[in-house]
């Protein structure tokens, strides 16, 4: 399956997505790996349609718009999604190198199985309200932990 790499990483990138792939599952939930015929080591996907991971990636491009998503913290990681027609990104906010995960439409979030390799890498801000009260359920991203 083809999937765009994410650009080539320096070393403080590469050093974190490492950190993050080393923790990945083999299989995600009921999914199996599958290829990709991208020629980055920072890519994985399970099943068809492929749930794939991407580290390294730029931020989203709707973070911090005001047509942007809710942010939406799983397992104390916080993501900013960007719901399309037949799939939805899903990239962090809260770690030094951004992750994007692609989830087809109708498929179980994978998020909470996700969670653990994404925490290999410490958070720089928590979810808080506008107010700044933790465990909002506005959530946005406040440096800080």
């Amino acid at each position: 399956m083809s999937v765009p790499a994410p650009p080539p990483p320096d070393a403080a990138t590469q050093a974190a997505c490492v950190k993050v792939f080393a923790k990945l599952p083999v299989q995600l939930g009921g999914l199996a790996p599958r290829r990709t015929d991208t020629d980055s080591s920072f890519v994985a996907a399970w099943g068809n349609p492929a749930v794939v991971v991407r580290c390294g990636v730029a931020r989203s491009s709707v973070f911090g718009t005001p047509q942007a998503a809710q942010l939406v913290e799983v397992d104390s990681v916080l993501w900013q999604p960007d719901p399309q027609r037949d799939r939805t990104i899903y990239t962090t906010v809260d770690r030094s190198v951004a992750i994007d995960v692609t989830v087809p439409a109708g498929a179980d979030q994978p998020l909470p199985l996700l969670a653990p390799a994404v925490s290999a890498l410490p958070a720089l801000c928590t979810a808080t309200d506008a107010a700044g009260n933790p465990g909002a359920a506005l959530p946005i991203c406040r440096p800080g932990k």
